[in-house]
């Protein structure tokens, strides 16, 4: 019998690669001569999620543009490498000829889950916020199975409703990781155990609204807060502050990073997180129910964080205080009344 091979497919964010790579692994679980072979952008973040991914088989890096929009001069640009990508993707498709293809979103999954069609390959898709990305709802009419972790979701895929299989949100975290002793990892950090633990958690691309926030309104604002805390801050790859510097100027012990895997501990010992709304978040938030202020992201095309939070803080006020930007702009005083 021909051994089985997966495609998993996604780039673009964490939020589309660490639950790939999740899914991914319980796939190897029960296909132990299988292989697998994941597809993403060929940017600095996916390869840095990407490697020491041990289970992996293959990764292909493919350069592959978003469309341009009105920038029109730009369109023979995104034409050549959409070309360039569907060849490829005809190449390792017949190569390895997949049973099955997982995707969690992104425009270059496009290409090869279109291709795969003519390989008679199962596609699977995974929609992981409550509301659709473009990517996954266009592909939906390609799809053998749309797994979502939101019921409501349904209603967004119309036609193809009939698809939708509610699922658990594949977080990388077991109950195992909940079984710790919190005064010894706060030693191995070299954190107090007097002091309050703020865990600042950007995603995997950062965020500059969160780190503006953290410096200018709530510690610099907020003096009372500086002999009392410590702080865990994921600055993401695109905010050159001193940050180091920040903090040894205010003695605020920290630790400080853009991307890392291993956050368990972080979580563990947190007693405040100020996060984003991606759902891969607000599920890790939710298994290790943690006091949080989520600030979902909403810009001018997409309010699919918003979304999430709403929904995902229904069953959870206890924990989430969901906050647009505009209200936070009004007031910084809720971070120091809910933390104390």
């Amino acid at each position: 019998m021909k051994k089985k091979n997966l495609f998993l497919v996604a780039g673009g964010s964490g939020g589309h690669i660490l639950p790939a790579l999740q899914l991914g692994k319980k796939w190897k679980e029960k296909n132990l001569d299988g292989k697998i072979i994941f597809v993403s952008n060929n940017s600095n973040l996916e390869k840095k999620i990407l490697e020491n991914n041990n289970f992996l088989d293959k990764i292909i890096y493919l350069n592959f543009k978003n469309v341009p929009g009105k920038k029109f001069w730009l369109y023979p640009v995104f034409l050549y490498f959409l070309i360039l990508t569907f060849f490829k993707n005809f190449y390792y498709l017949t190569k390895f000829k997949p049973k099955e293809i997982i995707s969690t979103g992104g425009y270059f999954a496009i290409p090869t889950c279109i291709l795969s069609r003519l390989f008679k390959t199962k596609i699977n898709l995974y929609e992981l916020n409550f509301m659709p990305g473009k990517a996954i709802k266009f592909l939906s009419s390609f799809a053998d199975n749309i797994f979502i972790v939101f019921e409501q979701t349904r209603v967004f895929f119309k036609k193809e409703s009939h698809k939708c299989l509610l699922c658990n949100y594949p977080i990388r975290f077991e109950l195992k990781d909940k079984i710790f002793d919190k005064n010894l990892i706060l030693k191995k950090l070299n954190f107090s155990s007097d002091k309050k633990t703020i865990f600042l958690l950007g995603g995997s691309q950062g965020s500059v609204y969160l780190n503006n926030l953290l410096k200018n309104s709530i510690l610099n604002n907020l003096s009372n807060l500086k002999n009392k805390v410590q702080i865990i801050h994921q600055t993401g790859v695109f905010d050159k502050t001193d940050w180091q510097n920040f903090y040894k100027n205010l003695n605020i012990p920290a630790i400080i990073f853009s991307y890392k895997h291993e956050i368990k501990d972080y979580y563990l010992i947190s007693d405040l997180v100020i996060a984003r709304a991606g759902a891969g978040t607000l599920f890790e938030l939710e298994f290790f129910q943690k006091k949080s202020f989520i600030i979902p992201l909403q810009t001018s095309y997409t309010d699919h964080q918003y979304d999430n939070a709403i929904n995902i803080s229904e069953r959870n006020n206890e924990l989430f205080i969901v906050k647009t930007e505009k209200e936070v702009c009004k007031s910084t005083n809720f971070f120091l009344e809910n933390l104390f």
